[in-house]
C-alpha cells in the first residue's frame, strides 16, 4: 500500500512578518543610494571645491544688485524719471543727474569689484568704497530712509561690502609675508571684519523679530508653531555669525535659508507688471546678501570671534 506523499505547508506570512522583510528591502535601497552618492559628495565638497566656488560666486552675488539697479536705469529711463519727478517732486534736470549718478556709480564700482583677477593692479577695495557711498546715499535719493526693513537691507548689504575690503587687506598682507609668521593680527582689520559681520546680521534679528511671517511679535498676536522656530532659527543663527562661533556652516547654513525664502517671497517672474520692479530688486538684493554671507564662510570670523578664541585656548 503506497502512502501519500505530505506535501510541505507554508506557515500563511503575518503582516509583521511581511512588514519585517519590507524594511529590510527599504534598508537594502537606503544603504545602495548612501555608498553611491557619498563618494560624489566627498569628490563635490572638499574644503578646497568649496572655496573655490565660494570665492567666484560671493563677489559676484554681492555685486548683482547693483548691475541690476543700473541696467533698470538704463532700459527703463522713462519709469525712473516719471519717479524722480512725480513720485520725489524733483525737477528734472536734478532726477536725470542724480540716475546717471547712480547708473555710473554702481556699474563702475561692481566692474571694479568683478574684474579678473590678472589685471593689475587691483581695484578692488576702490570699488567697494564706490558701491558703500551708493548705498548710503540711496535710501534719500529714493525716498526710502523711513523704511526700516530697507534701511536694514541696506545696512546688511554695507556689512558684506565691509567684509570684502577686510578680505583684500588680508589677501594683500599675506602677499606680503610671503607665508613667514606675522605675530599678532592687525587689531584695526579685526575691527573691520567685526563690524562687518555684526552689520551683515542686522537683516536677520530683524526679520526674527518683527517679520511678519513668523517674527517676535507674531508669537504674541498669533502663535504658531512655524513663527516660533522661524524666530528661534533666525536668531540662533544670527547669533551664532556675529558672535563668530561654528562661522562657516552657520552663514552656509543661512545663505541656504535666505535663498529659499528668496524664491519663495519675491518671485518676480510670477508677479503682476506693477509689482514686478519692485519684487525684482528685493530678489536680487537678497543675493546679493547671500553674497556676503559667502565672504564670511570663505575668510572666516577673524581674530574678534568665538571660533578664534577657541583655537587658542586649544
Amino acid at each position: 500500500i503506497r502512502r501519500p506523499a505530505h506535501r510541505s505547508r507554508r506557515a500563511p506570512q503575518t503582516p509583521l512578518a511581511r512588514g519585517g522583510r519590507e524594511r529590510s528591502g527599504m534598508q537594502q535601497v537606503l544603504r545602495q543610494i548612501q555608498e553611491a552618492v557619498e563618494p560624489v559628495l566627498e569628490r563635490s565638497l572638499t574644503k578646497r571645491r568649496r572655496q573655490e566656488f565660494l570665492a567666484s560666486a560671493g563677489p559676484l552675488f554681492l555685486c548683482l544688485t547693483f548691475i541690476e539697479d543700473a541696467l533698470r536705469v538704463l532700459l527703463r529711463w522713462k519709469e525712473q524719471m516719471s519717479y524722480m519727478t512725480v513720485t520725489m517732486r524733483m525737477s528734472g534736470w536734478l532726477g536725470g543727474l542724480l540716475l546717471i549718478f547712480s547708473l555710473v556709480t554702481q556699474m563702475t564700482g561692481s566692474v571694479l569689484v568683478l574684474r579678473p583677477k590678472e589685471v593689475k593692479p587691483s581695484r578692488v577695495k576702490v570699488g567697494c568704497y564706490t558701491l558703500l557711498a551708493f548705498v548710503f546715499l540711496q535710501p534719500f535719493m529714493y525716498g526710502q530712509a523711513r523704511d526700516a526693513d530697507f534701511m536694514c537691507r541696506s545696512v546688511t548689504l554695507a556689512g558684506g561690502l565691509l567684509l570684502l575690503i577686510w578680505s583684500e587687506n588680508d589677501r594683500k598682507q599675506r602677499s606680503e609675508d610671503m607665508g613667514l609668521p606675522s605675530g599678532m593680527e592687525s587689531t584695526s582689520s579685526d575691527r573691520l571684519q567685526l563690524c562687518g559681520r555684526v552689520l551683515l546680521t542686522f537683516l536677520f534679528f530683524f526679520q526674527a523679530v518683527y517679520s511678519e511671517n513668523g517674527g517676535m511679535h507674531r508669537l504674541w498676536t498669533a502663535p504658531s508653531l512655524f513663527g516660533l522656530i522661524s524666530f528661534v532659527v533666525l536668531a540662533g543663527l544670527a547669533g551664532m555669525v556675529c558672535a563668530g562661533f561654528k562661522t562657516e556652516w552657520s552663514a552656509l547654513l543661512l545663505c541656504g535659508i535666505l535663498f529659499l525664502s528668496n524664491l519663495y517671497m519675491y518671485p518676480f517672474w510670477s508677479i503682476r507688471e506693477g509689482l514686478r520692479d519692485f519684487y525684482r530688486y528685493y530678489f536680487f538684493q537678497t543675493l546679493s546678501i547671500i553674497g556676503g554671507l559667502m565672504l564670511l564662510a570663505l575668510h572666516g570670523p577673524g581674530g574678534i570671534s568665538l571660533d578664534k578664541g577657541m583655537k587658542k585656548a586649544i
